[in-house]
């Protein structure tokens, strides 16, 4: 489905910076400059008001911001070739909103009631996607109840179809085991299938789990992860699921051997990974120099002052630069060198600002 499709209910402008808001025309302007830029979907909540946030567009090599959509009430951001979804708070009747970049226009779309679910204070989270085969976009919800105790204790999973026939929520199949749906690194979307790491371990193996986009079905045997569960050193927060240059790359944060570990999955039916990177957490994270051996590493990194203790790697450039997010205490955009080993901010983001996807400049109009 093109983004034609959805019909649009109204059009703010994009700004060219952070403040200052620009017609149509002044994006179009910067068109030929930026069409083959590679560009992060960054949300900045406002410190007054949790809900309300301001979505940016960030170049990766300048650290430019070229287009923004201020003030928006949204509890979940996320963004899928060339259209960025907005879904607010509230769990019946609200509708989900779409921005579009390339021609600055916000829909909302009625979803109409949602499926009622069980169990005490659900957690919502949610996967916006673009399915290759259709070129529809989708937006695949996960509900997770909880027992008295705050504990998970089933999931139940809805799909929306964005321009399809109803516009409304229709239920998909629950997933198979309990998905870790609390922390957004770990799920990643790549060649149409959502990827989730579970909580369960298959044989030593942390296991993902891997929803078809377009089949509406989750696949019935789990993806095994590149890493015998106890060769992580750590707790399940070190581990993450990346999409790099449209392959799924299972990350780990290795604080004991003070390197970040990277695989690619190069066969999702075999299970079968490939590593491709090992870099030492001090090239990309400030605070991490050599450790003194006479002293013992801890498992979970200190959270002591200049210590940074996670990045996140987006895109590799074109000449072999790898992008990373890095995301406390300050979220930055950094572009790691492998040649010379060391990074190189781009930009501050500061503080209550999150990545929540990637584009090529001409995915959003500027071509």
């Amino acid at each position: 489905m093109a983004a034609a499709h959805v019909q649009s209910s109204g059009r703010q402008s994009i700004s060219t910076g952070p403040s200052t808001v620009a017609p149509p025309s002044m994006a179009a302007a910067q068109a030929g400059r930026l069409k083959d830029a590679q560009l992060v979907v960054a949300v900045h909540d406002d410190a007054a008001d949790f809900f309300r946030s301001d979505v940016k567009l960030v170049d990766v090599a300048s650290g430019a911001i070229v287009g923004q959509l201020g003030g928006q009430s949204s509890a979940h951001t996320s963004a899928a070739a060339g259209l960025i979804c907005l879904v607010p708070t509230g769990t019946s009747g609200s509708a989900v909103r779409v921005f579009n970049p390339a021609t600055g226009s916000v829909t909302d779309i009625p979803a109409g009631p949602t499926a009622a679910h069980c169990g005490l204070n659900p957690q919502f989270s949610y996967v916006f996607a673009q399915v290759p085969a259709t070129k529809e976009y989708k937006l695949l919800r996960i509900v997770t109840s909880k027992d008295y105790n705050d504990n998970p204790r089933q999931q139940s999973c809805d799909v929306l179809t964005l321009g399809g026939l109803g516009q409304r929520w229709r239920p998909a199949p629950s997933p198979l085991v309990l998905l870790s749906t609390t922390i957004p690194r770990h799920r990643a979307v790549t060649a149409g299938f959502a990827h989730f790491l579970t909580t369960t371990r298959t044989i030593g193996y942390d296991g993902i789990a891997s929803f078809d986009l377009e089949k509406e079905e989750w696949r019935l045997s789990l993806l095994q992860g590149p890493l015998p569960s106890e060769s992580r050193n750590c707790c399940h927060s070190s581990l993450s699921l990346v999409e790099l240059n449209s392959r799924l790359v299972f990350v780990h944060h290795n604080y004991l051997s003070y390197c970040i570990d990277m695989w690619v999955l190069a066969d999702l039916g075999k299970s079968t990974w490939f590593k491709i990177q090992s870099l030492h957490l001090g090239s990309i994270l400030r605070g991490w120099e050599e450790p003194d051996k006479g002293q013992p590493v801890p498992l979970i990194p200190m959270t002591r002052p200049l210590k940074e203790i996670f990045a996140q790697p987006l895109m590799m450039l074109d000449d072999g630069r790898i992008a990373f997010w890095v995301a406390f205490p300050n979220s930055s955009l950094r572009l790691y060198d492998p040649k010379t080993c060391k990074c190189e901010d781009v930009v501050d983001m500061g503080k209550a600002c999150g990545m929540v996807g990637l584009y090529k400049g001409s995915q959003v109009g500027l071509a």
